[in-house]
């Protein structure tokens, strides 16, 4: 159906989780998704890891210039706008406002991934797009760490400490150091594992350890799996050949991971909160689309980057959700607020988002220039 309305399966995926879910028709319950939650954990495992293997160093010095003007000013441009709308426009206190705008600079990989993906993208645009996703959710910790520290001194008069701004670049440097180090590992066993489906087992295996002692560490598994793709892109002797591994299963890992994201969303909180939301979802999509055009006009980007970029970076889930848990253990006094412009806006973001980035692809002019396998197409 997704396909006859030209719309990405991603897409049909969500809407599909949405109809079956509370949301709508309510066959299947929201605690499904949380039953399957090492689904959702694998999915989101395998997609950081695909992205790690996309920045190899010659490609990312080929990027260089651009991808470290855009990352930053986006941003910050993308926090700054976020924060004055729902200040001034919305009427929010300024812890609110604060955070909110923290929150609005995560990009969910998942779904540029899937798209790019499905429709075979490969060039520039593609890449920087991967890149910028990879160095975007890292910066967006640091920021929403650095900015829950000054909220928690506005709203429990506690001290601004030394500790408290540490935090989320010992989050960084630890998710760094565990996807290094066990990035390294895999690369050992794999010396004397040379059967196709026992090295899928074991990538399997290693994302999954990678996302637990994330996990129980207070790291980022996201950023975990990351690092290790981006280990083994650079050092494997063959990296394109073993992450290709996950071909053979990504379908239904996608199909999976989008139904239960669908079955997740919250129609009723979009409804109960439209007004916030929509003007959320207006100042984001601004900052986001302004920002990376501005930074990449600085860097000297092609012409299609920054006409496009920005429209392929609107998705938001997954490190929204995590970031959303942190609100809701440090700050229950305001989480309920918080949540709810968050999710309504990941509500809309999760179902217009592969739609909007599969017009980026395809009006970058780099959709279908891969092959199934995700080589460079021959003629």
């Amino acid at each position: 159906m997704s396909r006859l309305c030209k719309m990405p399966s991603v897409t049909g995926y969500v809407l599909a989780g949405m109809l079956i879910g509370p949301s709508v028709f309510a066959v299947l319950p929201r605690e499904l998704g949380l039953e399957l939650e090492s689904v959702k954990v694998l999915g989101l495992g395998i997609i950081a890891m695909i992205i790690g293997g996309e920045l190899e160093i010659p490609r990312i010095k080929l990027l260089g210039k651009c991808i470290f003007w855009i990352t930053p000013i986006q941003v910050l441009m993308t926090g700054v706008i976020v924060f004055a709308g729902m200040f001034w426009f919305g009427k929010m206190p300024l812890p609110h406002a604060l955070l909110l705008g923290a929150m609005a600079t995560a990009t969910a990989p998942a779904t540029p991934v899937a798209i790019i993906r499905e429709y075979r993208a490969k060039g520039p645009f593609t890449s920087t797009l991967m890149s910028i996703i990879a160095i975007d959710d890292a910066a967006c910790i640091i920021l929403f760490g650095l900015v829950s520290a000054a909220a928690s001194v506005m709203l429990n008069g506690t001290a601004f400490t030394l500790a408290a701004v540490w935090h989320p670049f010992l989050e960084l440097f630890g998710s760094v150091l565990l996807g290094v180090g066990t990035a390294f590992l895999l690369i050992l066993i794999l010396r004397y594992v040379k059967d196709k489906q026992q090295r899928l087992v074991l990538l399997i295996g290693f994302i999954m350890l990678n996302s637990g002692i994330a996990q129980a560490l207070e790291y980022s598994p996201l950023l975990t799996n990351m690092v290790s793709g981006f280990v083994i892109a650079n050092v494997y002797s063959k990296p394109a050949s073993l992450l290709a591994i996950f071909n053979d299963i990504e379908l239904p890992i996608f199909i999976l991971f989008f139904t239960l994201a669908g079955l997740s969303l919250h129609l009723d909180i979009l409804t109960a909160n439209w007004q916030l939301a929509l003007l959320y979802i207006v100042v984001r999509s601004i900052g986001k689309v302004g920002g990376i055009s501005l930074g990449a006009h600085i860097g000297g980007a092609s012409i299609e980057v920054k006409k496009y970029l920005g429209f392929a970076m609107l998705s938001k889930a997954g490190v929204t959700i995590g970031l959303l848990l942190l609100v809701q253990s440090r700050f229950p006094g305001i989480a309920g607020v918080i949540t709810a412009v968050e999710l309504a806006a990941v509500t809309v973001f999760e179902i217009i988002g592969p739609g909007i980035t599969r017009y980026a692809l395809f009006a970058s002019g780099e959709a279908g220039k891969a092959s199934p396998a995700g080589e460079p197409m021959t003629n």
